[in-house]
């Protein structure tokens, strides 16, 4: 006969069954917690990284906007800044950046990326500076070619600062007045003993003179330089009369209309307009009778000015350059490369005046941002 369980030993069973639950039930909700933890880390890795795409995705666009005709940032006084924001389809996400001008070269960008549920968020920071065109202007006019001067002309290598201009260093050495490949090319009709030109010398003769002293600039050449154009006309000839000059108010620009090259009046009629300068490209030949503007101006064909028209910066002519009756001011410095070898002709009440000044703050204002090769980048911690 089996005996049967004490009432003690049928108690423990019982206890042990429930103990047993109970450590299932812990190894359970831990198996759960650990899930949950992995998932909520998942999640946030995942928010935290579309932030940092968010955030990069900000940096790279100010940099692609740089030379957008509307966020122009190199017109901006040192110490000032400006804000810019944007979304991004996919993964989604949007970024707030900051740029603020820390020297003439030197720009801050700091950028705070967010995920698409505005859970995380991340900031980066950039030191931008800005690549400089690089272009030589060793006199006030500078051809390879025939070249007829002569009437009430005048060419002056002296450097010279634009009338009412400011934040410019006029301590540059004296430019040849003329600087040609061959100086028996030139004729002075009316001009007699160069009486129509200045500088140091009048005159400079350098045989070496080819195609890179017109279309090289530094780590530039002429088809990137009209790539960057933020102003190009169509094919062919064309007669801008009276129709060049700054189209704006006292803070505002309207930089979308073709014929606003700018404002280089000191005081200004346009003052929204004094910081734009332009690169204009005009593919054929051009006469330009009247108006004002300032910038790069590059024109592949011929290049005719009467009327008195005004430009400052640099011109580059692949053809060659004609004026006649009031001509036209030109402060900067003037290159015809004479590329159909027809006769450039300074004749009239033409002036053209080299001037550091305006070709220094027309390239500074047309140099794309880029950051620096040592470190493009570091994240801000909050």
């Amino acid at each position: 006969m089996t005996p049967r369980p004490s009432l003690a030993e049928r108690g423990f069973a019982l206890a042990g069954a429930v103990f047993a639950l109970v450590v299932i039930a812990v190894l359970v909700t831990g198996a759960f917690f650990v899930a949950r933890q992995e998932s909520n880390i998942g999640k946030n890795s995942a928010t935290y990284e579309r932030a940092f795409q968010a955030a990069e995705a900000g940096l790279s666009s100010a940099l692609a906007v740089w030379q957008d005709s509307i966020s122009s940032f190199n017109g901006m006084a040192v110490g000032d800044s400006v804000s810019l924001t944007g979304t991004l389809d996919s993964p989604g996400g949007s970024y707030a950046a900051y740029i603020r001008r820390l020297t003439d070269e030197l720009f801050m960008v700091r950028v705070t990326g967010t995920d698409p549920t505005n859970s995380s968020s991340r900031t980066l920071a950039s030191i931008l500076r800005l690549q400089k065109i690089q272009m030589n202007f060793n006199a006030s006019l500078t051809t390879r070619g025939d070249i007829k001067l002569g009437g009430s002309s005048y060419l002056d290598g002296n450097d010279a600062l634009p009338a009412g201009w400011t934040g410019c260093d006029t301590t540059e050495d004296a430019r040849a007045g003329v600087l040609t490949k061959d100086s028996s090319l030139i004729d002075y009709s009316g001009c007699t003993n160069g009486s129509c030109i200045a500088g140091d010398p009048k005159v400079e003769q350098d045989p070496s003179i080819n195609d890179s002293t017109f279309f090289a600039y530094g780590d530039t050449d002429w088809n990137e330089l009209i790539a960057m154009a933020t102003k190009e006309y169509p094919s062919g000839s064309l007669n801008l009369s009276n129709t060049i000059g700054p189209v704006g108010d006292a803070t505002s620009c309207t930089r979308s209309i073709l014929n606003n090259w700018g404002e280089p009046s000191r005081p200004a009629a346009v003052a929204g307009c004094v910081s734009y300068f332009p690169i204009i490209y005009i593919p054929g030949s051009v006469k330009i009778t009247g108006g004002r503007g300032q910038g790069i101006l590059l024109v592949g064909g011929n290049l005719e000015v009467q009327g008195g028209f005004e430009f400052y910066g640099p011109v580059i002519v692949r053809g060659a350059l004609t004026t006649a009756g009031q001509g036209g001011h030109f402060n900067g410095g003037v290159m015809a490369a004479n590329v159909n070898l027809e006769q450039s002709s300074v004749l009239g009440d033409a002036v053209i005046t080299y001037s550091s000044c305006a070709v220094t703050q027309a390239l500074t204002n047309n140099a794309p941002g880029r950051m620096l090769p040592s470190r493009s980048w570091v994240e801000l911690v909050q």
